[in-house]
């Protein structure tokens, strides 16, 4: 079985790793990795990439996320880690919205692969809107207040495996697996 070492503290992030990626034998490496502040999400995950392989000294992946509300021109975008579980939250977060009466809403995901050899940056985006309030019980971080374009249910309403087939982490690990092969 090919193996993965995937550095991360996020046990969720982990856990559709090792269900959308069968194939691999996910290795897990948790510990902090330094975030700089930067609206640059590539610039991000280069950081990220280049510390997790310092620490470690092997092939590995690194994830990072960005949520832009459309009524906010954009922001938190990759700060939305701090926004979401630190600051304003679910409720907050569509009360915003509905304020400004302008729902909308960027999902974009990025991966960072580094193989001791070649850097890979990987990006998929997803367009959608927010609710009036968060909806589901299915999921996590954002997904109570994410309907992604065209659809009326949250992520957390969808469920796992509908989630996947919308949902931009499914899409850059296949293509993660890709270059791996």
């Amino acid at each position: 079985m090919k193996k993965l070492t995937f550095v991360t503290q996020n046990q969720n992030k982990l856990a559709d790793a090792q269900r959308l990626l069968p194939e691999f034998e996910i290795e897990h490496v948790d510990f902090d990795v330094p975030e700089i502040q930067s609206l640059d999400s590539e610039e991000i995950i280069k950081q990220k990439l280049e510390y997790a392989y310092a620490k470690i000294q092997k092939p590995c992946f690194v994830m990072d996320a960005s949520l832009a509300l459309d009524c906010l021109n954009g922001f938190p975008g990759p700060f939305i880690k701090w926004w979401f579980e630190k600051t304003v939250g679910e409720e907050k977060t569509c009360a915003i919205a509905a304020l400004f009466g302008e729902r909308g809403i960027t999902w974009t995901n990025v991966l960072g692969y580094f193989d001791g050899t070649d850097t890979h940056y990987l990006q998929e985006t997803i367009k959608g809107a927010l609710p009036e309030k968060p909806r589901g019980k299915d999921g996590y971080h954002w997904d109570t207040i994410f309907i992604p374009a065209g659809e009326t249910e949250t992520f957390a309403e969808m469920g796992f495996e509908r989630k996947q087939t919308i949902a931009p982490t499914k899409k850059l690990l296949r293509r993660l697996a890709e270059i791996v092969k």
